[in-house]
């Protein structure tokens, strides 16, 4: 079953999905997932972590950041923040096999260009919020906005596909598909290689490349996500959540949570109980 960050639905009147969240802690993290609507982020305060096409960047206020059609993307809330996401559909961008370069954490753009996306997104966000009869109207008229700049000022042309269609990308998706079914079997990257008809070394190398997460960091990502929705869901034992998520034991489980979420599991659920009552 699809999760709701892969499930997208674009809204049939404005063409287009949008939301806002404000992570209140660290402890937000969304697996690596793809889909094939693109998407346009935009940290308005705070700070977010992009894994996507093999880099790790830091999003901070202002930060804009174009996840193309079918890329293979994780995030994680460093800090607490205010973010607005745009989900389009890709036909325009597919069937032109445009591939747009939008990525302000390391790649400058001019400011002209920056500002005026920002203007579309904070003007889309406060129509969409205003739920006016015909509100839709003007949405629609600003998304095209906002596809103009993004086709005119900051495509290219892609002549051999090799950004959406390559065969590596589709296998690293083939990959992900794997262990998001078996990660809770605790499935090794040598039983992953054998699947694909890699060796182990070659896909270890290439999934570190296409996803910018090693094969052992993205199952402990997924472990850890099913973990927390058994802590926060279930009265199962730290030990018993270890075991049925993927971790060898309740030691090695208890050792990835800290490192990854920075508290204890103990210390986690101590912290949610304390939001709770509050």
């Amino acid at each position: 079953m699809k999760k709701i960050y892969e499930n997208i639905s674009i809204d049939r009147n404005t063409q287009m999905n949008l939301f806002k969240f404000k992570a209140t802690d660290i402890d937000r993290i969304i697996p690596m997932h793809f889909h094939n609507e693109i998407e346009l982020i935009y940290c308005v305060k705070g700070q977010l972590k992009i894994w996507h096409e093999g880099k790790n960047s830091i999003m901070c206020k202002d930060d804009l950041l174009f996840i193309n059609s079918g890329m293979p993307h994780l995030s994680q809330s460093t800090s607490k923040n205010e973010v607005i996401v745009i989900h389009l559909p890709e036909a325009l961008f597919v069937q032109e096999k445009l591939y747009i370069k939008l990525d302000t954490v390391n790649e400058d753009i001019p400011d002209r260009i920056k500002k005026q996306i920002i203007k579309i997104i904070t003007s889309l966000y406060e129509l969409h919020c205003s739920y006016g009869k015909f509100s839709f109207l003007k949405e629609q008229s600003l998304i095209l906005d906002l596809e103009y700049i993004l086709v005119t000022q900051l495509a290219c042309q892609l002549k051999n596909e090799k950004k959406f269609y390559s065969n590596q990308q589709k296998k690293i998706k083939e990959i992900i598909h794997i262990v998001k079914e078996h990660y809770q079997d605790n499935i090794s990257l040598k039983e992953v290689a054998s699947l694909c008809g890699y060796s182990p070394a070659y896909l270890s190398r290439m999934f570190h490349q296409h996803v910018g997460q090693s094969f052992v960091e993205f199952k402990q990502i997924l472990s850890l996500e099913k973990a927390i929705e058994l802590m926060e869901t279930s009265d199962k034992t730290f030990e018993q959540i270890a075991m049925e998520t993927g971790f060898s034991n309740e030691k090695s489980f208890r050792k990835v949570f800290k490192q990854v979420i920075g508290k204890t599991p103990r210390e986690y659920k101590s912290s949610k109980k304390t939001t709770e009552i509050k």
